[in-house]
């Protein structure tokens, strides 16, 4: 099982986000697998349905700016969104953007999917926020296609693409990795087995412990089932699981949660850090995991 790094957390702005460079070189050392940073591009000062607070709200830096800057100072960490809010992005566009960090990575991105849960960023952003799930679909079919083809055309509910060709591809083969960030929902398993490579259980993992890799064991059971039915490999879709409230934990105690999770069938395990104020910090915080778990 591979053991990687969930994105620091910064203190909320002014105070500036730790350089992902940073926490990428250092992680890279220490022989952590890969680095995951999640995507907000704004946070609405109002929403309905939700409380949205702003006191202790972390700053979140580009995501495509900070993985580019962990590819440039690494040559065999892997990096990935977790997750990417696919319906706020042109996935013509987005595809570009993608293929040309994992080309110039050799390979090394690993694309996290999400819809997200504002209604207020996706809709400026260009998403669909009541069909987002079916625009997200929409849009990875055509990243794949122009990522595996030469000369693409797509008709579909939210885009139409004329024939068009991009370059460079990706060096992945056939693609990067296309994981599903969802809860545990037969909707979310028909779409890893539909289009996607792997499952990123993001919220599964912010259960209490004990829930945590009872999910994760009926998930893969699930996944193995609906691949098999459509003759796909079980063992070809992974499971990402992302680890919360456990980065200050002993290490005792985290050993014990990463067998849990490997018991449960993830192929990888990102380890949540804590709120780091420098770069200092975020460097100690990733020797303490490391000497705990590696």
């Amino acid at each position: 099982m591979h053991i990687g790094i969930n994105r620091p957390q910064s203190p909320p702005y002014p105070v500036p986000d730790i350089d992902a460079a940073i926490v990428a070189a250092h992680a890279e050392r220490l022989g952590f697998e890969s680095v995951f940073y999640g995507e907000h591009p704004i946070r609405p000062v109002q929403q309905a349905g939700y409380a949205v607070h702003h006191d202790g709200v972390p700053f979140f830096q580009d995501t495509l700016v900070a993985l580019a800057r962990a590819s440039a100072v690494t040559t065999t960490l892997r990096f990935g969104g977790g997750v990417f809010l696919v319906p706020e992005h042109n996935p013509v566009q987005f595809a570009k953007e993608l293929a040309s960090l994992d080309h110039y990575s050799h390979g090394r991105l690993i694309v996290g999917c999400g819809a997200g849960w504002s209604r207020v960023e996706c809709e400026l952003l260009g998403g669909h926020w009541d069909r987002r799930w079916a625009q997200l679909e929409e849009s990875v079919r055509i990243m794949r296609q122009l990522w595996t083809e030469d000369t693409v055309t797509y008709d579909g509910e939210f885009y139409r693409v004329p024939p068009v060709q991009l370059f460079p591809k990706p060096a992945s083969q056939p693609h990067p990795p296309i994981l599903i960030g969802a809860g545990a929902s037969e909707r979310t398993f028909a779409r890893v087995v539909g289009f996607a490579d792997g499952w990123l259980p993001a919220f599964v993992t912010r259960q209490a412990a004990a829930d945590a890799p009872a999910v994760i064991t009926a998930g893969r059971r699930r996944l193995d089932q609906l691949a098999a039915e459509a003759g796909r490999d079980p063992a070809a879709l992974q499971i990402t699981a992302i680890t919360r409230g456990l980065s200050r934990a002993g290490a005792p105690e985290l050993r014990a949660r990463l067998d849990e999770l490997r018991a449960a069938g993830a192929d990888r395990v990102l380890l949540s850090m804590p709120t780091v104020h420098s770069e200092q910090e975020a460097t100690e915080a990733l020797d303490r995991l490391a000497e705990a778990v590696l």
